[in-house]
């Protein structure tokens, strides 16, 4: 009679019985795009404090600042909006704290929580008329942080992924390789965008130099995705299932389309417009750098800036379907997810659902 007078589970959580697993929702495009906003905010808050540090680049300071503090928000409100709970998630942080020792999300929550601080406040100091000494200083000290706080949040959900032993297709260590990569892929893409906008000497230099990063880390993400499809463990049988079903997705082909397009594009263009192919061509120095006695810097052709721009937006788009890629295939085989919050460590699939913060 036990049987029949026990207390009913609850809705949610390890305790719940395996049939209720389907009923639990499945992360779907908002989780998706807000792990992409965390690798755009990440990577572009790195790159931008790599050019501060220079002191060459005010015009893409001020482009970029606001670009990554709006890109961490819109990484929030994603994940709030996955949640269904917004305001009950506003404790996470001190929970984070609590088990930030042991817990990638956790982590992910105070690098994310710590880049729209620092990104936040970098934007003041680029935007606010401070005192030379002080403005500088504190641009530097936000930036150095932001670029800490961005490097680790770009690469946190990889770590987060691969610790996942509940699903060992993603229980991958070339993942964190992989969501690296691409954070310089799309973080580059951008910054090519904002020094397409840039006038003067700063845009010419800036362009030039994000094609190059385009390019390189183009071949590195590639390089990480074969890397991360070697390594596949195929003992699981859902490992085959995910794998499977990853190479039946139009979305990752486009992604690899996407990737190779953008190295070409990108690569051939500044390769092109190099300084030492002008030189093996014989071709002079304009006249105002002749009168002043000093070479300035060559802008891109324009057919090469355009189709830059161009490998710019697939690094953008590429980067995003990297993630989604990941995210679905894995959901795909096991339709659950092996994490609760705060967990240390778990063999169990764990249905997605059992998030406290979800409605």
């Amino acid at each position: 009679m036990g049987l029949f007078t026990a207390p009913a589970p609850p809705p949610y959580g390890i305790q719940a019985p395996i049939q209720q697993i389907n009923e639990y929702p499945l992360w779907g495009t908002e989780v998706a795009l807000a792990l992409y906003f965390t690798e755009v905010a990440g990577m572009l808050m790195a790159i931008i404090g790599a050019l501060e540090l220079t002191g060459k680049y005010p015009s893409m300071a001020k482009k970029g600042a606001p670009t990554v503090f709006v890109a961490t928000i819109l990484a929030f409100a994603f994940f709030a909006y996955d949640l269904g709970r917004p305001l009950a998630a506003t404790s996470s942080p001190i929970e984070a704290l609590i088990n930030f020792s042991h817990s990638w999300m956790a982590r992910g929550i105070i690098f994310v929580s710590g880049l729209l601080l620092f990104s936040l406040l970098y934007t003041f100091s680029v935007f606010l008329k401070l005192p030379q000494g002080i403005a500088r200083k504190a641009r530097i000290i936000f930036a150095v942080l932001g670029m800490l706080f961005g490097i680790f949040t770009t690469t946190y959900s990889g770590f987060e992924f691969a610790a996942t032993t509940g699903i060992p297709f993603w229980n991958n260590g070339a993942l964190p390789l992989l969501f690296l990569a691409g954070g310089v892929f799309v973080g580059a893409g951008i910054g090519y965008v904002l020094a397409f906008v840039t006038k003067g000497d700063e845009g010419i230099v800036a362009r030039r130099l994000m094609a190059k990063l385009i390019a390189y880390s183009g071949i590195a993400e590639l390089a990480s995705w074969f890397l991360f499809l070697a390594t596949v463990n195929f003992i699981y049988v859902f490992d085959e299932v995910a794998y499977d079903y990853l190479l039946s997705q139009t979305t990752f082909y486009l992604d690899l389309t996407l990737s190779v397009l953008s190295v070409l594009i990108a690569g051939g263009g500044s390769l092109v417009a190099s300084p030492m192919l002008r030189i093996m061509f014989r071709q002079p120095p304009n006249e105002a750098s002749k009168a002043i006695g000093e070479i300035k810097p060559t802008d891109l052709p324009t057919a090469v800036k355009y189709a830059v721009l161009v490998a710019a937006i697939f690094a953008i788009i590429a980067a995003y379907l990297t993630r989604a890629d990941i995210l679905f295939a894995g959901q795909y085989a096991y339709q659950v997810a092996p994490m609760t919050p705060f967990q240390i460590v778990s063999n169990q699939p764990i249905p997605i659902g059992s998030f406290g913060w979800r409605g």
